[in-house]
């Protein structure tokens, strides 16, 4: 369990790729106990073990022989060790790039090894990361009678900026939040139990908008966070959260994990709402073209 530990904590690899890795030495009960903690990563293993075998369907028992085949001397064992490396992964990109592996981030074929970390995560997130959150995210998205503001902090705003720009094209009643804190906590005012807030919190996790999406689930709103695997404070009181893996070999986490859950939801919503936002789509191109915004 040592040896377990100090890899984690040297970042070489992570604790979620060595559940998947480990996952063939496991009973189908046992998977199951895999499953909720992809799923739910890191949050599953926040309550006691007697929560995560509930969450899974399974007994006290078959959790405990799952953590034993994961390499873990006991659940608190396992816990520690993912709340370790949740501390571990909220370092700044100078500590992340003094961390990395120079030989590989120095490579001649770093456009190679940078793509291929794309790739991965892609592939993590189509495997693990979108359910069972992505319908419910869809189905509040979607809800016309409730309005959706988008969120985004230093990085991220330009992912809340695009996500507003597709929905206005899909639905009414939709606005990108932007401005400094005073502008954030004038904007409060007009927040109730009818809208939703779609607020994009990745590592490191700005105080501000953790704040700001508090104050708005304080005044009844629905919470639709995006964020990292380790998960921003915001998912402790969101409604909806959907992870997405954002390390590459560069310093600098991707957004584009973050981009995919976006244009998914997108198509998604067109496939369920295909009447509705041809029909609107429809309605915007007329007034395109009338006032000339429209070349071809």
């Amino acid at each position: 369990m040592v040896w377990y530990s100090r890899r984690m904590m040297d970042g070489n690899i992570s604790i979620r790729d060595q559940l998947i890795a480990r996952s063939a030495d496991l009973t189908r009960s046992e998977l199951k106990v895999v499953r909720v903690l992809i799923d739910n990563y890191p949050l599953a293993v926040m309550g006691p073990m007697s929560a995560l075998a509930r969450q899974a369907h399974v007994s006290d028992p078959t959790v405990m022989r799952a953590v034993s085949k994961l390499g873990f001397d006991s659940y608190q064992d396992m816990k520690t060790a993912m709340l370790a490396e949740l501390d571990n992964n909220r370092f700044s990109p100078l500590h992340v790039l003094r961390s990395k592996d120079a030989e590989a981030f120095r490579s001649d074929n770093v456009h190679n090894l940078f793509i291929d970390g794309i790739i991965a995560n892609l592939t993590a997130m189509r495997d693990g990361y979108l359910p069972p959150n992505f319908r419910a995210a869809l189905d509040l998205l979607g809800r016309r009678r409730r309005y959706v503001h988008c969120l985004g902090g230093r990085s991220s705003k330009s992912l809340a900026k695009l996500l507003c720009g597709h929905l206005i094209q899909a639905r009414p009643g939709v606005t990108h939040i932007d401005g400094g804190p005073a502008d954030l906590v004038d904007i409060l005012v007009d927040f109730t139990e009818n809208d939703t807030l779609a607020v994009f919190d990745y590592r490191r996790y700005q105080d501000d908008i953790i704040a700001f999406s508090r104050a708005a689930r304080d005044r009844g709103t629905r919470i639709l966070l995006f964020t990292d695997m380790w998960q921003s404070p915001i998912a402790d009181f969101a409604d909806i959260t959907l992870s997405a893996p954002i390390e590459t070999i560069s310093p600098f986490d991707t957004l584009v994990p973050g981009l995919v859950q976006i244009e998914t939801l997108l198509a998604a919503m067109m496939a369920d709402q295909e009447s509705r936002v041809q029909s609107r789509l429809e309605d915007i191109e007329e007034i395109r073209e009338k006032y000339g915004k429209t070349l071809f």
